[in-house]
């Protein structure tokens, strides 16, 4: 199976929007903004209770839905998508929160559900393969502090711990559940070296014929995830 929508995944300030923008266009590809991007009014990005942390997630989830909605139709119209982040973001977000005794996994169990339903119904899923840009905290904080507007000082070591325990999810579960299928990438360095080992990365995921995962492992392992300390 050819692989058509692959998303570029990792933490905060790891380059992710750049690559895309920079590696969609020598590859015929449409790129597709992450679900932040695209809500009108933008939420804030942070959050001051758990009650206005699900809200959040709750509505960026249905944006990706949307994304997913369009993902879709435009692979199937052009062929190659490639994504500024997948669709799991809320999900993994409010999972590795959870896990960091921020909010309770009951809530972010229910957030999970809602993501179930909504892959029952062909409205949301997964892409068909993954890059990751693995980068050094020091990388990213260099980044963050070029944009302050999109990554605030007073958010930063927040979204440092909650990129680490996002990354652990993405290497033991991910990973091994999308297998050929997902790449990891070295984020660091000029930004025409990063497109350039994502365009690589990107030419070798098209080369794969076995067919992503399915959904409802993925949640499952997002929920109990969410309960670990």
């Amino acid at each position: 199976m050819r692989a058509e929508v692959i998303a570029v995944e990792g933490p905060s300030a790891a380059g992710k929007t750049r690559a895309v923008r920079d590696v969609a266009p020598g590859l015929g590809a449409a790129p597709l903004a992450e679900a932040y991007e695209r809500l009108r009014p933008r939420p804030p990005l942070g959050w001051r209770t758990p009650g206005e942390l699900l809200r959040t997630e709750r509505r960026l989830l249905q944006e990706e839905a949307r994304r997913y909605r369009e993902a879709r139709e435009l692979s199937r119209v052009g062929g190659l998508v490639v994504a500024d982040t997948g669709f799991l973001g809320p999900l993994t977000y409010a999972s590795s929160v959870a896990a960091m005794g921020l909010v309770s996994a009951s809530r972010v169990v229910g957030l999970v559900e809602e993501a179930r339903g909504l892959a029952r119904a062909g409205r949301w899923g997964l892409p068909d393969a993954l890059v990751y840009l693995r980068t050094s905290p020091a990388v990213r904080r260099r980044r963050a502090a070029r944009d302050p507007r999109g990554h605030p000082a007073s958010l930063q070591r927040r979204h440092q711990d909650v990129g680490e325990v996002e990354f652990r999810f993405y290497r033991s579960t991910l990973a091994r559940s999308f297998g050929p299928r997902f790449r990891f990438v070295s984020g660091d360095g000029p930004p025409e070296l990063v497109a350039g080992r994502v365009r690589r990365a990107v030419g070798r995921l098209l080369a794969v014929r076995s067919p992503p995962p399915p959904v409802d492992p993925i949640l499952d392992a997002l929920e109990a995830a969410a309960t670990v300390p």
